[in-house]
């Protein structure tokens, strides 16, 4: 099937297309990559009657490095990330991440900002970006407002933007030296979506563990925080965290054991002396 007909706009700076979608309201999608509006027009499952192309605007293709880590522009593929043409402040996560999504032509269009409006807790950036406490910058005629990525996801193809709002960037806080990460992401084929992805940052202060594609948005793990906090890594076994994982996900069954099981594995990638999995 093909779109609908449509209007397209192609603006050249944030203002211009902040302006746009003020103009035209809940007529208007505002598109970047396309790599998940595209097929989803082509079904007919949306409709505008307006697209706003953001993905050549400059200031959406840029990266600032800070005192306190990076701000990545919307615009920024997952390419630019995995190939490392923008910096890296989360010590090879964001890159191992990036790896994963789709297949080289998918990551070389779609963008961080989109994955993030488009909020599909199987994809890697809701969930690696919870676990960093990432901060999306969301541009609007009425200004800048900060969004805590956590705060940002609340359903399933759902977020807190408004229809006038796009993500201008998205700020980064470095990852600290001491912090060790593991990433493991379980799908039926590499580039599809997840059946279950974990990330996990582990300090000497405290653990942190992420799970996506178990709900409709990232869920962190605390039964399993709890359970893994007294015991040395190297003696747990995906069994051992079944039951946390229940109380965490809510899961039962195959899909408990599925999620236990990247849990597990992104346990032990972290424990790794280069961290990479």
């Amino acid at each position: 099937m093909k779109p609908a007909k449509f209007q397209y706009h192609r603006p050249e700076t944030v203002a211009e297309a902040a302006a746009l979608l003020h103009e035209l309201g809940d007529e208007a999608k505002l598109i970047g990559g396309g790599q998940s509006l595209l097929p989803i027009m082509n079904m007919r499952l949306a409709e505008p009657s307006h697209l706003v192309d953001v993905a050549a605007v400059p200031e959406l293709r840029t990266c600032t490095l800070t005192g306190t880590g990076a701000v990545y522009g919307g615009a920024t593929t997952h390419m630019m990330i995995e190939d490392e043409l923008v910096p890296d402040v989360t010590r090879g996560l964001m890159p191992q991440a990036a790896t994963g999504i789709g297949y080289r032509a998918i990551r070389t269009r779609g963008t961080l900002g989109g994955s993030l409006a488009h909020s599909d807790s199987s994809a890697e950036w809701p969930t690696v970006l919870s676990a960093l406490d990432a901060t999306v910058h969301a541009v609007s005629t009425r200004g800048l407002r900060r969004i805590p990525v956590r705060d940002l996801l609340v359903g399933f193809f759902t977020t807190t933007l408004e229809e006038d709002e796009l993500i201008a960037s998205v700020e980064v806080p470095r990852l600290a030296s001491r912090t060790r990460w593991g990433l493991y992401k379980q799908a039926r084929k590499p580039g599809e979506f997840a059946e279950s992805l974990a990330v996990v940052l582990r300090s000497e202060d405290s653990d942190q563990l992420w799970l996506g594609a178990a709900r409709d948005v990232p869920v962190r793990l605390h039964a399993v925080e709890s359970l893994i906090a007294d015991r040395p890594t190297d003696t747990l076994t995906a069994a051992d965290l079944l039951e946390a994982v229940e109380e965490d996900t809510g899961t039962e069954g195959h899909t408990r054991q599925l999620h236990a099981v990247a849990a597990h594995r992104a346990l032990r990638a972290s424990r790794r002396e280069e961290t990479h999995v």
